[in-house]
């Protein structure tokens, strides 16, 4: 009988004794010689890799020898030489079946001609796939138990940071460069101009390539610049956790807040409307049709002036006429200082006060909810609290939080928006130095504070009137 060895060592394995690659086939030779009828036909040897699957060089030999009836029979020194998984496992004893080939470990009673044999090595195969899920299991343990304690787990240190002595530290060369973006992201530029820019001054990475417009986003994302650690699966969110005040920070908490809720206010635009000079594109909406209204260049008299035309108008679905930026920008602001000034910007009628109160109020005890999440943690790390004791307060928490957001939800769902004291606050401030501002700023407010404003073109012999401010929709 044809017999062809299987022979595989991991990495971490070439130093073990009676798994190198010459002690197996030293073992399976000494098998087969035992056998009597049985000659060695082929040796498929896969050195330096783990058999988490069948994507293995000699494993795809194996198969292709199965089914041009290579050999009669295939012998392994151990199964966990050959799969460790049950599905790996059940796809090759089906393809060997089909193909009338046997299969024999030297070290364990394998015969797959019968079915208790089937039964009984499906059975081993499962416990080294549990084995080695044990195995991962403990290993993703130990590293999110060191990202929660603060320590560094391995693997890349993000740029702005670097590792010493087991804890990380700021690179200050890269923690400026790091600061420097954040200033020109505040500063109204895109990911895409922020990268731009580094190229023409000559920045690179730290891997010396040049920053790429992903790169920027990635980097103005991540919360370990205002000292946060994150862990977890990239592309699984819900997989992810945060650590706060582990690293040294490169930026104030308050700085990456504001760059976020720039960008998640630039998600609800489209590419130039985000970052262009006309401030009000993508936020102005029209009263006639219900649809955005975008901001475009017009020539009148020699002169380039901004103006807003209704998408509907282009697709000739709307009679709204373009308004100019100067129309609107001084209704805009009359509408806002009236509301100011008789200290109702909210629309909330007096009725309604009491709801408004404990919208603040739900709010409020949302945001002890975090400060207490920190505590348990730093409990939890610090080894103050036991692993149970962490787990049912951190339930606790969510119970409570997720409770309160459904009030907030069925509130918001029947009251009037409410405009935070802070908003406020910055508008009045904002009303008063208008003028002062650049298009940039003025762009970065009204993502920040804005949702929609409700415009129409109406008549008026004041061409500064022609604009009526139907609705002001603050986030």
């Amino acid at each position: 009988m044809r017999a062809a060895l299987y022979v595989r060592v991991s990495t971490e394995e070439q130093n073990l004794e009676g798994y190198s690659i010459e002690a197996q086939k030293n073992r399976c030779m000494s098998f087969i010689e035992s056998q009597g009828d049985w000659y060695l036909s082929k040796v498929y040897a896969d050195p330096g890799h783990s058999a988490k699957n069948l994507d293995r060089p000699a494993v795809q030999e194996l198969i292709e020898g199965a089914k041009n009836k290579e050999f009669d029979v295939l012998v392994v020194y151990r199964l966990d030489r050959l799969v460790r998984s049950v599905l790996d496992l059940h796809k090759l004893l089906e393809l060997f079946d089909k193909h009338n080939v046997k299969f024999k470990s030297v070290t364990e009673v394998f015969d797959t001609t019968t079915a208790m044999g089937r039964f009984f090595i499906t059975l081993v195969g499962a416990m080294a796939e549990w084995e080695r899920s044990n195995l991962s299991e403990r290993v993703s343990f130990g590293m999110e138990q060191m990202t929660r304690e603060g320590k560094w787990k391995g693997g890349h240190v993000g740029y702005g940071h670097m590792h010493i002595d087991g804890h990380m530290a700021i690179n200050e060369d890269e923690a400026r460069i790091v600061r420097m973006m954040y200033d020109w992201y505040l500063s109204g530029m895109s990911d895409r101009k922020i990268a731009k820019e580094l190229r023409k001054r000559g920045i690179m990475t730290r891997g010396g390539a040049q920053w790429s417009e992903s790169h920027v986003r990635y980097t103005l994302s991540n919360p370990k610049n205002k000292g946060d650690l994150r862990y977890g699966i990239e592309k699984e969110k819900s997989k992810q956790f945060v650590v706060e005040d582990i690293y040294p920070q490169i930026i104030d908490v308050d700085t990456f807040d504001k760059a976020m809720s720039i960008r998640e206010s630039r998600r609800t635009f489209h590419g130039r409307q985000a970052t262009s000079d006309h401030y009000f594109s993508g936020i102005l909406t029209c009263f006639r049709c219900g649809r955005s209204m975008v901001g475009h260049m017009a020539k009148v008299n020699g002169k380039r002036l901004k103006n807003y035309v209704c998408l509907g108008r282009r697709h000739f679905e709307c009679d709204m006429p373009s308004i100019s930026e100067r129309i609107i920008e001084h209704n805009f602001l009359q509408e806002l200082r009236r509301g100011i000034e008789s200290e109702n910007i909210n629309h909330i009628e007096e009725p309604a006060q009491n709801n408004a109160d404990e919208i603040k109020a739900l709010k409020r005890d949302l945001n002890k909810i975090k400060d207490r999440r920190k505590k348990w943690q730093y409990a939890w790390a610090n080894e103050i609290m036991s692993d149970t004791e962490f787990q049912d307060r951190m339930q606790e928490e969510q119970e409570l939080e997720n409770h309160l957001k459904k009030q907030l939800e069925d509130l918001d769902e029947t009251q009037p928006h409410v405009v935070d004291d802070a908003v406020l606050e910055m508008m009045s401030d904002a009303v008063e130095n208008w003028g002062n501002l650049e298009s940039t700023e003025k762009k970065q407010l009204m993502q920040i504070a804005f949702d929609k404003i409700i415009v129409d073109k109406i008549e008026s012999k004041k061409v500064l009137d022609r604009a009526n401010i139907i609705e002001i929709v603050f986030k």
